[in-house]
């Protein structure tokens, strides 16, 4: 299977619980931390599951005071 990933920019204290809400999704997608203190973080994930992982970041947008930052 051919894994891809997000990187996201959200509020840092926020983290923790973008972590929990992923993993609760059956381990949906892993999240790895690269700048706590900025609240930048890379999100894991089978390609398969793309469209379902978009769905929940965006639902979770203002609450996170999540982006989606674009790397190409």
């Amino acid at each position: 299977m051919r894994s891809s990933f997000f990187l996201v920019k959200l509020n840092p204290q926020k983290l923790a619980y973008l972590k929990f809400i992923l993993e609760g999704y059956d381990h949906l997608a892993i999240l790895s931390v690269l700048d706590s203190k900025k609240g930048l973080a890379k999100i894991y994930f089978f390609e398969k599951e793309k469209s379902l992982i978009k769905e929940i970041l965006e639902d979770l947008k203002d609450f996170l005071s999540l982006e989606l930052i674009d790397i190409f």
